[in-house]
Protein backbone atom coordinates (compact mmCIF):
# COMPACT_ATOMS: atom_id res chain seq x y z
CA UNK A 1 0.00 0.00 0.00
CA UNK A 2 0.82 3.51 -0.85
CA UNK A 3 -0.10 6.81 0.91
CA UNK A 4 0.15 9.81 -1.21
CA UNK A 5 0.80 12.78 1.30
CA UNK A 6 1.84 16.06 1.68
CA UNK A 7 3.59 17.03 5.00
CA UNK A 8 2.03 19.77 6.34
CA UNK A 9 -1.27 18.07 5.63
CA UNK A 10 -3.43 17.26 8.88
CA UNK A 11 -5.55 14.72 6.96
CA UNK A 12 -3.08 13.12 6.18
CA UNK A 13 -0.96 13.34 9.46
CA UNK A 14 -3.95 11.57 11.15
CA UNK A 15 -3.21 8.36 8.76
CA UNK A 16 0.41 8.56 9.36
CA UNK A 17 0.39 8.93 12.81
CA UNK A 18 -2.20 5.84 13.29
CA UNK A 19 -0.04 3.61 10.78
CA UNK A 20 2.71 4.05 12.70
CA UNK A 21 0.78 3.09 15.73
CA UNK A 22 -0.92 0.41 14.63
CA UNK A 23 0.37 -1.10 10.96
CA UNK A 24 0.23 -2.19 8.69
CA UNK A 25 3.37 -0.82 6.89
CA UNK A 26 3.09 0.87 4.28
CA UNK A 27 5.18 3.61 1.75
CA UNK A 28 4.21 7.41 1.94
CA UNK A 29 5.12 9.29 -1.47
CA UNK A 30 5.40 12.92 -1.08
CA UNK A 31 3.42 14.27 -3.84
CA UNK A 32 3.22 18.15 -4.64
CA UNK A 33 -0.22 19.44 -4.41
CA UNK A 34 -1.88 22.10 -7.05
CA UNK A 35 0.46 21.20 -9.68
CA UNK A 36 -1.05 19.88 -12.74
CA UNK A 37 2.25 17.28 -13.31
CA UNK A 38 1.41 15.80 -9.77
CA UNK A 39 1.69 12.14 -9.77
CA UNK A 40 -1.35 11.59 -7.36
CA UNK A 41 -3.14 12.84 -10.31
CA UNK A 42 -2.89 9.65 -11.97
CA UNK A 43 -4.89 7.81 -9.11
CA UNK A 44 -6.84 10.79 -7.79
CA UNK A 45 -8.24 13.55 -10.02
CA UNK A 46 -9.07 15.83 -6.97
CA UNK A 47 -5.41 15.91 -5.87
CA UNK A 48 -6.02 16.04 -2.33
CA UNK A 49 -4.21 14.06 -0.15
CA UNK A 50 -4.62 12.03 1.35
CA UNK A 51 -5.09 9.11 -1.05
CA UNK A 52 -4.64 5.55 0.11
CA UNK A 53 -3.61 3.29 -2.79
CA UNK A 54 -4.26 -0.40 -2.49
CA UNK A 55 -3.38 -2.34 -5.27
CA UNK A 56 -5.24 -0.92 -8.46
CA UNK A 57 -8.06 0.75 -5.81
CA UNK A 58 -7.44 4.89 -4.84
CA UNK A 59 -9.30 5.44 -1.66
CA UNK A 60 -9.58 9.55 -1.19
CA UNK A 61 -10.94 11.47 2.12
CA UNK A 62 -10.12 10.39 5.67
CA UNK A 63 -13.21 8.68 6.88
CA UNK A 64 -13.55 6.39 3.90
CA UNK A 65 -9.36 5.37 4.51
CA UNK A 66 -10.30 4.97 7.67
CA UNK A 67 -12.93 2.40 7.12
CA UNK A 68 -11.00 0.65 4.52
CA UNK A 69 -8.36 -0.02 7.28
CA UNK A 70 -10.62 -0.95 9.98
CA UNK A 71 -10.28 2.07 12.23
CA UNK A 72 -13.47 4.32 11.75
CA UNK A 73 -14.75 4.12 14.99
CA UNK A 74 -18.00 2.23 15.02
CA UNK A 75 -19.39 3.55 18.65
CA UNK A 76 -21.57 6.78 17.96
CA UNK A 77 -19.94 9.04 20.45
CA UNK A 78 -16.77 8.15 18.94
CA UNK A 79 -17.90 8.84 15.25
CA UNK A 80 -18.79 12.13 16.21
CA UNK A 81 -16.36 13.34 18.16
CA UNK A 82 -14.52 12.23 14.57
CA UNK A 83 -16.80 13.98 12.88
CA UNK A 84 -16.08 17.11 15.04
CA UNK A 85 -12.10 16.87 14.83
CA UNK A 86 -12.30 16.42 10.85
CA UNK A 87 -14.94 19.71 10.65
CA UNK A 88 -11.91 21.50 13.25
CA UNK A 89 -9.30 21.01 10.71
CA UNK A 90 -11.32 21.67 7.53
CA UNK A 91 -11.92 25.10 9.50
CA UNK A 92 -8.35 25.86 9.91
CA UNK A 93 -7.80 24.97 6.71
CA UNK A 94 -9.69 26.84 4.83
CA UNK A 95 -8.91 29.56 7.24
CA UNK A 96 -5.23 29.38 6.68
CA UNK A 97 -5.86 29.22 2.49
CA UNK A 98 -7.54 32.87 2.91
CA UNK A 99 -4.81 34.39 4.78
CA UNK A 100 -2.47 32.73 2.06
CA UNK A 101 -4.41 34.93 -0.77
CA UNK A 102 -3.24 38.13 -1.68
CA UNK A 103 -3.58 41.04 0.83
CA UNK A 104 -6.53 42.24 -1.43
CA UNK A 105 -8.62 39.22 -1.78
CA UNK A 106 -8.73 37.81 1.72
CA UNK A 107 -11.70 38.42 3.47
CA UNK A 108 -12.04 38.90 7.07
CA UNK A 109 -15.58 38.47 7.91
CA UNK A 110 -14.51 34.56 6.50
CA UNK A 111 -11.50 34.71 8.51
CA UNK A 112 -14.01 35.92 11.75
CA UNK A 113 -16.72 33.14 10.97
CA UNK A 114 -13.77 30.33 10.97
CA UNK A 115 -12.21 31.70 14.11
CA UNK A 116 -15.54 31.20 15.85
CA UNK A 117 -16.46 28.33 14.07
CA UNK A 118 -12.47 26.88 15.12
CA UNK A 119 -12.80 27.90 19.06
CA UNK A 120 -16.48 26.91 19.59
CA UNK A 121 -15.54 23.51 18.94
CA UNK A 122 -12.36 23.45 20.84
CA UNK A 123 -14.47 24.95 23.68
CA UNK A 124 -16.68 22.35 23.10
CA UNK A 125 -15.15 19.65 23.91
CA UNK A 126 -13.99 17.41 27.15
CA UNK A 127 -10.13 16.61 26.38
CA UNK A 128 -10.51 14.09 29.37
CA UNK A 129 -13.41 12.66 26.97
CA UNK A 130 -10.54 12.24 24.28
CA UNK A 131 -8.25 8.80 24.66
CA UNK A 132 -5.04 9.98 22.83
CA UNK A 133 -4.59 6.93 21.58
CA UNK A 134 -7.78 6.27 19.95
CA UNK A 135 -8.78 7.70 16.10
CA UNK A 136 -10.77 10.91 17.37
CA UNK A 137 -7.94 11.19 19.85
CA UNK A 138 -5.31 11.20 17.25
CA UNK A 139 -7.69 13.68 15.04
CA UNK A 140 -8.04 16.15 17.87
CA UNK A 141 -3.77 16.23 18.58
CA UNK A 142 -3.18 16.60 14.78
CA UNK A 143 -5.55 19.79 14.39
CA UNK A 144 -4.00 21.37 17.00
CA UNK A 145 -0.48 20.07 16.03
CA UNK A 146 -1.49 22.17 12.59
CA UNK A 147 -2.14 25.00 14.40
CA UNK A 148 1.19 24.83 16.34
CA UNK A 149 3.11 24.36 13.40
CA UNK A 150 0.88 26.07 10.22
CA UNK A 151 -1.68 28.28 11.40
CA UNK A 152 0.21 30.23 14.47
CA UNK A 153 -2.95 32.93 14.27
CA UNK A 154 -5.21 30.62 16.10
CA UNK A 155 -3.97 31.10 19.51
CA UNK A 156 -5.94 27.90 20.21
CA UNK A 157 -4.01 27.18 24.12
CA UNK A 158 -5.47 30.96 25.31
CA UNK A 159 -7.84 30.20 28.14
CA UNK A 160 -7.33 26.01 27.39
CA UNK A 161 -5.11 24.51 29.99
CA UNK A 162 -6.79 21.54 30.21
CA UNK A 163 -6.52 21.09 26.62
CA UNK A 164 -2.69 22.53 25.90
CA UNK A 165 -1.98 19.72 28.78
CA UNK A 166 -3.86 16.94 26.58
CA UNK A 167 -1.98 17.75 23.88
CA UNK A 168 1.52 18.16 25.35
CA UNK A 169 1.01 14.73 26.57
CA UNK A 170 -0.75 13.04 23.24
CA UNK A 171 1.78 14.44 21.12
CA UNK A 172 4.60 12.70 23.40
CA UNK A 173 4.89 10.19 20.72
CA UNK A 174 7.53 8.59 18.57
CA UNK A 175 4.32 8.73 15.89
CA UNK A 176 3.76 12.03 16.65
CA UNK A 177 8.01 13.24 16.60
CA UNK A 178 7.97 11.28 12.77
CA UNK A 179 5.14 13.45 11.38
CA UNK A 180 5.78 16.71 12.61
CA UNK A 181 4.80 19.03 9.86
CA UNK A 182 6.95 22.10 8.15
CA UNK A 183 6.15 25.30 9.59
CA UNK A 184 4.30 27.38 7.26
CA UNK A 185 4.24 31.34 8.57
CA UNK A 186 0.62 31.88 9.50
Amino acid sequence: MILFISPGSPFARILRVLMRERGPEMTEQLVPLRDPASPLLEHSPPGRVPVLLDGEVAIGEVPLILAHLGWLPVNPVASARLGQMLALIDSIAVWNRDLRRPPEQRSPAFQALELTRASRILDALDPAAYDPFSTEGVALACALGYCERRHTVFRWRQGRSRLAAWYDAAVARPAFDATIPPPSGI
